[in-house]
């Protein structure tokens, strides 16, 4: 087979397609070299610098099989490849990219998560192996050069371009300036072993490194390993209307995005300075190199699908209580329409009773009355009366205008689908960023604790 008549078009299959851009790298930087010629560079790379450490990658395969003395397997594994390339045997369609070729049967030396041999049941047909084409395990073979080390074994599946890019930057050419300076030792290694806070700082790096008002993206980092007495893989998953909020975020109000995201780490017998912005244990400064791999509450909420809306509420009251720098709202605004899918209607509507409430509070010089009000409401019902009495003492202070009308109240306050609970916790984050922006004084506002809310049913 010649190499110029591998494809590199996208598979679906990860593994796979991280292989194939690392080959089609790799071929760039050495176009003097054939197909066979890049497999024995790459091969000399994993035995002669990375001392055959790819157990977790390539199981029993000739690179790494235990009882294969270190001087031959170089050359077993280049057999190997010359009799993949030039089979004429098994005819049909590859597993992973749907060729019609000649296949061989790939287990776990030549593959990741695909069974061996000796367990046909694994297979379809009780087939003796994953039946692959050999352009899909000559790409397999260069997959370590665009996987991270996280403890286990990282792999990041990127939708856009940029992505992409980002990911062979991160992995393949950083591999390749080490080999050229020749300190390269082995599978690159990540600060992170915590996959789930090590996909958000890759997430970032991509949106800072290329901002762009069109940046669109759904990333999926495979947290695997291929060692035999511990197969596994798990999916993290940031999809596309999280990175949008992120990447908003990022670029409009970055200090407060990642001052968000350090309040939310599990760090153990220690505290957070307000005033600082830092963590502390017995008085010392905790560094972010210390818990970047604890786990974080705000990662963990939004790769489950779950609301941070009561975190952003908690976040903008300690600000305001705190005396910190004044902040707006709109990393909460950017959550509630990417994430949420809240409507501009819906947003404009909280934001225009949050306004007449505030009207009310300076009338009456009373900040606790409407603010206990509004966090004393735990469950729906509670929320619904207490608006009513807000519309009553805004007619009672004689406003010119209702704090909303009927139809605002059915068609966009709480529109069908709709948790109650955040039109609580955005109309919160409006008030008190007016309470900052008015410099009202803190004593002037309630200590009452914000309850959790609870959701019920629309007839409770």
């Amino acid at each position: 087979m010649l190499r110029e008549n591998i494809s590199f078009q996208p598979t679906g299959d990860p593994f796979v397609d991280a292989g194939g851009m690392a080959l089609e790298h790799i071929a760039g930087q050495f176009p003097e070299k054939s197909l066979l010629e890049l497999i024995e560079w790459a091969a000399r790379i994993y035995v002669e610098r990375w001392g055959t450490k790819l157990n977790s990658v390539f199981h029993g395969s000739p690179i790494t099989h235990p009882t294969t003395a270190m001087k031959v397997r170089i050359p077993k594994n280049m057999e190997l490849f010359k009799e993949i390339l030039s089979s004429r045997k098994n005819p049909g369609y590859c597993r992973y990219c749907g060729r019609e070729d000649y296949l061989i049967d790939a287990g776990r030396d030549k593959s990741c998560l695909s069974g061996s041999g000796t367990l046909v049941n694994f297979h379809h047909s009780h087939e003796p192996g994953l039946m692959i084409c050999p352009q899909c395990a000559v790409k397999y073979f260069f997959l370590p050069f665009g996987i991270l080390q996280m403890g286990n074994l990282a792999l990041l599946q990127a939708t856009s371009p940029q992505g992409k890019r980002y990911w062979l930057n991160k992995t393949v050419i950083e591999n390749l300036n080490k080999i050229g300076n020749n300190t390269s030792e082995g599978i690159l290694k990540s600060v992170y072993s915590n996959p789930e806070n090590a996909l958000f700082r890759l997430a970032a790096d991509i949106i800072t490194e290329n901002l762009s008002t069109e940046l669109d993206e759904n990333l999926t980092l495979y947290y695997f390993t291929n060692f035999a007495a511990s197969v596994d893989c798990a999916l993290h998953t940031i999809p596309s209307p999280v990175f949008r909020f992120m990447r908003l975020a990022l670029k409009n109000c970055p200090q407060q995005w990642y001052l968000f995201v350090r309040r939310h780490y599990h760090i153990s017998k220690s505290n957070w300075n307000y005033s600082e912005d830092q963590w502390e244990q017995k008085g010392s400064v905790i560094s972010e190199d210390e818990y970047l791999n604890h786990k974080n509450d705000v990662h963990l909420k939004l790769l489950a699908g779950k609301s941070i809306l009561s975190a952003l509420q908690h976040f903008y009251k300690a600000n305001y209580l705190h005396a910190k720098q004044e902040m707006d709202t709109n990393m909460a605004i950017y959550y509630v329409q990417e994430v949420l899918n809240m409507q501009k209607e819906q947003i404009l509507l909280i934001k225009k009773i949050g306004t007449k409430i505030f009207e009310l509070m300076e009338k009456e010089s009373n900040y606790k009355k409407y603010l206990v009000m509004i966090e004393g409401s735990t469950r729906a019902y509670q929320l619904r009366l207490a608006l009513i009495k807000i519309i009553k003492m805004n007619y009672q202070n004689g406003a010119e205008e209702p704090v909303f009308t009927i139809d605002e109240y059915v068609n966009y306050l709480f529109p069908d689908g709709q948790y109650w609970g955040e039109v609580r916790d955005l109309l919160l984050i409006f008030l008190y960023e007016k309470l900052h922006q008015n410099a009202i004084n803190v004593a002037e506002i309630s200590d009452v604790e914000l309850k959790e809310t609870e959701e019920i049913s629309q007839g409770a």
